[in-house]
């Protein structure tokens, strides 16, 4: 374990499971054991830190980023696997900067493909054109790509060029989307002689058609199901962000009295309540609902009243705890999913959030 928080003067801690990491990464592997990986990274790694976590995940075959500043900060700090910048390049400077330094860019819009067929680059670098079937975001329709693929097929800046797509629905697999995507993007990758890639992370565990030569694992990297109703034990993904605190205080709440802002909680009876310092200006999220489970002590407990920015009351009343025990927000002891449901958002925004207010 590696420990995230850079601010000592928080009591809550971020760290990072290397083992998990891997272990996670070997599932994708088991579940498309015939594609490679393109591992996804943006956003600080979901926020487990971009840099640290490249340097664990050197197995993989490739690297996805979002943004180009992504892919020039692994570049500058020694990474050497092949790179793919999902929004591509928006200028020629940045165009130039992907030759330079090796990186790979998709193409998903017009005014790219003029910039890459009207200029020179120092070098030819890979170019992933990335197709709309139904996720209607970034991607052209069906009926361009052979206004793209010949055009860059004959392009001097032009090393390799690959197909992508990008499900709207995968977690959810009874949606008739995902077909109706899959079959689209079939048909259109059919006329051209290019590797191909769709499956993120939902479609690498229940849509095996979908994996063609690279698959894209994102959320179950870092040990979230990115299923509907499918834990990540059952997946047999592994928690790689431990998010932890103390229990710093505990006292006797009356029944009748109401606790933290708003008084959104009043008791019914006479509760044992303790205090944990972290709060939303650690990452935790503000919207957490009464009832919403904490770790202390091999015991759930459950979440009482509004979080706070630095600190979150719990019920203790039926539990045998002490000042100072350790905290488990989320982590091999308690799933992210769960803490996420009570939240009413996904794992992903959990990650994140807590990532980027360790830094």
């Amino acid at each position: 374990m590696s420990e995230r928080s850079s601010k000592r003067w928080r009591r809550a801690t971020i760290s990072i499971n290397e083992r998990a990491l891997k272990n996670n990464l070997h599932k994708v592997r088991e579940y498309a054991p015939n594609s490679k990986v393109m591992a996804v990274i943006k956003a600080d790694a979901y926020g487990h830190g971009m840099l640290s976590i490249a340097k664990q995940l050197v197995d993989a075959d490739l690297f996805a980023v979002a943004m180009p500043a992504e892919a020039f900060a692994l570049r500058a700090d020694g990474c050497t696997m092949p790179i793919v910048v999902l929004h591509g390049f928006v200028d020629m400077a940045e165009l130039e900067q992907f030759a330079k330094q090796n990186i790979s860019t998709v193409v998903h819009q017009r005014e790219q493909l003029d910039i890459l067929l009207a200029n020179d680059i120092s070098k030819p670098i890979d170019v992933w054109i990335k197709i709309d079937t139904g996720m209607h975001r970034l991607g052209i329709s069906d009926a361009e790509v052979g206004t793209y693929f010949e055009p860059l097929r004959k392009c001097k800046n032009v090393a390799n060029i690959y197909m992508m797509s990008h499900f709207a629905n995968a977690d959810d697999s009874k949606n008739s989307l995902n077909n109706i995507q899959l079959e689209l993007f079939l048909n259109v990758i059919s006329y051209y002689d290019a590797a191909c890639s769709m499956a993120n992370s939902a479609a690498i565990i229940g849509l095996h058609k979908s994996h063609f030569e690279i698959v894209r694992p994102g959320i179950m990297l870092y040990g979230s199901s990115p299923l509907c109703g499918t834990s990540a034990t059952t997946l047999g993904l592994q928690a790689v962000m431990q998010f932890e605190s103390r229990l710093i205080d505990i006292k006797v709440v009356k029944a009748g009295e109401s606790i933290g802002y708003g008084s959104r909680y009043t008791a019914d009876k006479d509760v044992t309540m303790g205090i944990v310092a972290v709060g939303y200006g650690d990452g935790y999220p503000r919207h957490a609902k009464n009832g919403t489970p904490v770790w202390i002590n091999n015991q759930r407990c459950a979440l009482l009243g509004r979080v706070s920015m630095d600190s979150l009351c719990v019920d203790l009343t039926s539990a045998d705890v002490n000042i100072g025990d350790r905290v488990v927000l989320w982590g091999k002891e308690l799933s992210v999913d769960e803490i996420a449901q009570f939240s009413d958002t996904i794992a992903y925004e959990l990650l994140c959030s807590a990532g980027a207010a360790s830094l």
